[in-house]
């Protein structure tokens, strides 16, 4: 079923929720209740001091008030303040202006209100990452039903706000199977607090190894509850639970690992993911068999940037909205950091080829997963008027959908990543040693060395001598620009029997053809085929076109057609992003998050059976 969002209803002036019969905070007021239950329960600020980084767990977001009170104070410690992961389920969450009008009231908050809304997602199932304040602060926001989401989870939670409506009317939060699951995902050592301290909930985080304590209560609540997950005599429990009144409770961590990692290939995936790592101090050595980056498919002048649904909603689907969700965080990022990266966010048209077509792609409209934000269905009449193309049996538009240039993407990727060092023209053989890998030259020089290794090689053979027997094709494709465009400036990507791009940099871009050939010389016969894609959309008036530029690559492609992206089985410190296909420009940001999230500890950007899906030891 399609994510419902909540209606807005007030009851005394206080949200209200006419599903649960219950308010979403107190009389006495949100922000007043976050401190007295949630951060001192949980012996905050006082817990982040000398902390890297810090992850917090909440059972329900709901006006998103007890993230927007945390987000403040921990502005409040300035420099001092770790890297805050916010991680929050939510089963029906607000639309963008019913929250934005229940939240006009917390004129103290405005400025983290202002940001909220700003990011505010499209209201789709699985994990959406919303970045603030230069990426120090996320919001982890977990769209669905939290008894299927809790599990699919990864993360080591410091702190738990266990909240939520009245366990009464919504049993499923104070649950033992979510309890369960909780406990799980809780590093040792974690605290968790709580409003209520019905019996039936002690007993249960107790069972589930949380010593619990009450404590003097908020607004009409005689007592709160605190809870540690940490299985110690309950003498050395009252002690700390004492301590976590007063500021003093210090986090102790491991020393952080070494940040510095070999990459192999300068493609969309090996750029994105040394920005990736780059921005969290990581050194980056960047080995390319080439002259510089983006050579090979990244190289074309132009990509299509859109998601990929499904009626099922399967894994390919949902892998394909997060990635698309991804990217576009990303240029949102790189927005105004750099002078040159072209790309145009005006929407993608797919035109229907037929009626069966037509009624396929129409049902995705309403399809699980699925969004108006994302993708609507459009007449012929709005098609035709839109497109400027023909389009007898309708289309479906994605608005936020479009274009961008995957060299500049990954030149503009590279200009921000600091401590990065470059070795290029270099094809190398990749070997474990005691102290991670090496890279050495085809001669045997050694170009680096680094704790961590990185195959981003795209279509070219693994760099090893023992190489994984990932089913892997290497498939060819030719582009074809045109001097001139056959519909004005500005109109949308449109796709069909392949795609028109018509404000590509250089001419707008017709493709691709997609075959197994190994020649890297353009055909005649694949420039027909990719001229002809203009007469199935009404687009060729008799004129001959004349072609300024051709272009041949090659996409690395796995059996089930989903990417590789992962640590690599029986390898240590080695792990993959590749097997992008023809998806680079969906798949490879969030393939960079992913693995940057694996290697430095943060919740991972991916619900279980994803990360699965992608993962290399699927092949094992």
């Amino acid at each position: 079923m399609p994510l419902l969002p909540a209606p807005l209803t007030l009851r005394n002036g206080v949200p209200y929720s006419e599903t649960y019969a219950d308010v979403y905070h107190s009389q006495a007021g949100a922000v007043a209740q976050c401190r007295a239950v949630f951060l001192t329960g949980n012996g905050l600020p006082e817990r982040w001091q000398g902390r890297e980084s810090f992850q917090i767990l909440e059972t329900g977001f709901g006006l998103g008030l007890n993230f927007l009170t945390t987000w403040h104070e921990w502005r409040r410690m300035g420099s001092a303040a770790p890297r805050l992961h916010f991680i929050s389920l939510e089963h029906a969450p607000l639309t963008r202006t019913d929250l934005s009008s229940a939240l006009s009231t917390y004129p103290e908050l405005a400025q983290e209100i202002q940001s909220l809304l700003s990011a505010w997602p499209p209201l789709t199932r699985g994990i959406h990452r919303l970045h603030f304040d230069a990426g120090r602060v996320t919001l982890h926001l977990a769209l669905g039903d939290m008894a299927d989401l809790l599990p699919q989870l990864t993360l080591a939670a410091d702190a738990v706000y266990l909240d939520g409506f009245s366990p009464r009317t919504n049993p499923v939060p104070w649950s033992d199977p979510v309890l369960r699951q909780i406990a799980r995902l809780c590093r040792h050592g974690a605290t968790l607090a709580t409003w209520c301290v019905a019996g039936h909930v002690r007993r249960t985080l107790e069972r589930h190894g949380f010593h619990t304590t009450r404590a003097p209560g908020f607004g009409t609540k005689r007592e709160r509850l605190s809870a540690c997950y940490d299985r110690i005599p309950e003498d050395a429990w009252r002690k700390i639970v004492q301590r976590l009144e007063q500021p003093a409770l210090q986090a102790t961590l491991k020393s952080p690992p070494q940040r510095h990692a070999l990459v192999i290939g300068a493609g969309l995936a090996g750029c994105l993911v040394s920005a990736a790592l780059g921005a969290r101090g990581w050194h980056i050595d960047l080995c390319e068999s080439r002259s510089g980056p983006a050579q090979e498919a990244s190289g074309n002048p132009a990509g299509i940037l859109r998601p990929f649904p499904s009626l099922d909603d399967n894994r390919a689907a949902r892998l394909a909205r997060a990635g698309f969700l991804t990217t576009l965080h990303w240029l949102e990022h790189l927005k105004g950091k750099t002078e040159v990266l072209p790309h145009g966010l005006n929407g993608v048209l797919r035109i229907a080829q037929d009626a069966m077509e037509a009624a396929h792609l129409f049902s995705l409209t309403t399809a699980p997963g699925n969004a108006e934000e994302l993708l609507c269905w459009m007449t012929r009449v709005e098609a035709e008027r839109l497109g400027q193309c023909t389009a007898p049996w309708g289309a479906l538009f994605y608005p936020h959908a479009g274009w961008l240039d995957p060299g500049q993407f990954c030149r503009a990727a590279l200009a921000q990543t600091s401590h990065l060092t470059m070795h290029w023209g270099h094809p190398v053989i990749l070997r474990p040693v005691p102290t991670g890998w090496e890279a050495r030259t085809l001669a045997g020089d050694l170009l680096a060395q680094a704790p961590i290794a990185i195959l981003a090689c795209g279509a070219h053979p693994l760099p090893l001598s023992n190489a994984p027997l990932w089913p892997r094709q290497r498939l060819r494709g030719q582009i074809t620009q045109i001097e001139h465009s056959p519909v004005p400036a500005g109109t949308p990507v449109l796709c069909g029997s392949g795609y028109v791009i018509p404000d590509a940099p250089g001419g707008p871009c017709l493709g691709a053809t997609y075959d197994h050939g190994t020649d890297t010389a353009p055909r005649p016969a694949d420039r027909a085929e990719n001229l002809q894609r203009l007469t199935a959309l009404g687009l060729n008036n008799g004129t001959e076109h004349s072609v300024v530029q051709e272009r041949v690559a090659f996409r690395s492609v796995s059996r089930d057609r989903l990417p590789i992206i992962g640590p690599v089985p029986g390898a240590e410190g080695l792990f993959a992003l590749t097997a992008l296909g023809s998806r680079g420009l969906v798949w490879g940001p969030l393939g960079a998050d992913l693995l940057c999230a694996w290697l430095e500890g943060d919740p991972l950007p991916l619900e279980k059976d994803l990360v699965q899906a992608v993962a290399p030891a699927r092949y094992r």
